[in-house]
């Protein structure tokens, strides 16, 4: 066998951002790691962890491409090896605790408290940050300001309702191991914005014809109606509307929001006629390496670095020579 057939065996076995890891590790350097899920996710952790760590100390994220593959990656791992302190894990909650609320996880696995880490970034505060910070919208009255910022929190309510029967229907397809790339939903063709207000696209005012446009962009088929309702009853239950929708599907309703109100902020403040510059272009591609950095820090999150990396950088700091 070549050195290639190793290699191509080896990474058979260990996933390859577990591969990555053992490339970059490093005992003596003044690092921790963390593994997560998708190619977004280190912007929004990032911005967190590096808030919390001393200036001589760097953190590096790895992305396993999926949640199964960032729990494989930490059962492959030889932990009489490592510090359960230093690496640490970051999956999403998703639909997984809604469908089996029991799993368990080992102490250097964070869960997020909502759906996924955007979740944690689609808020009221980051919504009016973005417009002040980037859509350039300063020379208003806090009066003004919370008018805005109600009107957010309306908009918020009425896709997260719209999106109600999608994450019902989601649900089911969870439930059954059906497979549907939720990443292929076309938003855009089932929800807009007319006069600030989301609203659904014409020809989609029928929660059937929102579920038909599902189904046909992810490629699986509708439930029936009476267990989509059934599971609509019980998302409802679980407060899942504000706690348990999609959050790749919130951020493109921050963005899509967020640009509506800079178009239409004359309604708003009275300063403006026209909406001023903006600082940078923000859409769906970019709002969340843009929105993160603005976000609060769950508490969930900061109490998990403080028992994993902080107390990691602590005790090796303990230990130092003089």
């Amino acid at each position: 066998m070549t050195m290639l057939d190793l290699h191509a065996s080896a990474l058979a076995q260990i996933d390859e951002a577990y591969h990555e890891f053992l490339l970059r590790y490093d005992a003596t350097k003044k690092s921790v790691y963390g593994f997560v899920e998708g190619k977004d996710d280190p912007s929004f952790y990032r911005s967190v962890v590096e808030r919390f760590i001393p200036e001589d100390w760097s953190v590096e994220f790895l992305s396993s491409g999926s949640r199964n593959k960032v729990l494989d990656t930490e059962a492959a791992f030889d932990w009489s090896r490592f510090s359960r302190r230093q690496v640490a894990f970051f999956i999403d909650r998703d639909l997984v605790h809604f469908l089996n609320p029991n799993l368990e996880y080992r102490e250097n696995v964070y869960l997020t408290d909502g759906y996924a880490v955007e979740n944690s970034v689609v808020t009221r505060e980051v919504f009016g940050r973005l417009l002040q910070e980037v859509h350039n919208i300063v020379d208003w009255t806090e009066q003004e300001k919370q008018a805005v910022l109600t009107h957010f929190d309306a908009q918020m309510s009425a896709f997260q309702e719209m999106l109600v029967p999608i994450m019902a229907q989601i649900a089911l397809w969870r439930q059954q191991n059906v497979r549907a790339n939720l990443n292929n939903f076309d938003l855009p063709s089932v929800i807009r914005v007319v006069d600030g207000d989301v609203t659904p696209c014409a020809g989609r005012e029928q929660v059937v014809q929102r579920v038909a446009r599902l189904c046909e962009c992810v490629g699986a088929e509708a439930s029936a109606v009476q267990q989509r309702d059934q599971m609509e009853a019980i998302f409802r239950e679980a407060d899942g509307p504000a706690k348990l929708t999609r959050g790749k599907y919130l951020v493109w309703f921050l963005s899509l929001v967020a640009n509506d109100c800079h178009s239409r902020i004359n309604h708003f403040v009275q300063a403006y006629r026209t909406p001023p510059r903006p600082k940078l272009t923000l859409g769906a591609n970019n709002v969340m390496v843009v929105a993160a950095p603005r976000a609060r820090i769950p508490t969930s999150l900061r109490e998990f670095l403080e028992r994993t990396f902080i107390s990691y950088i602590g005790s090796r700091t303990a230990i130092a020579p003089a």
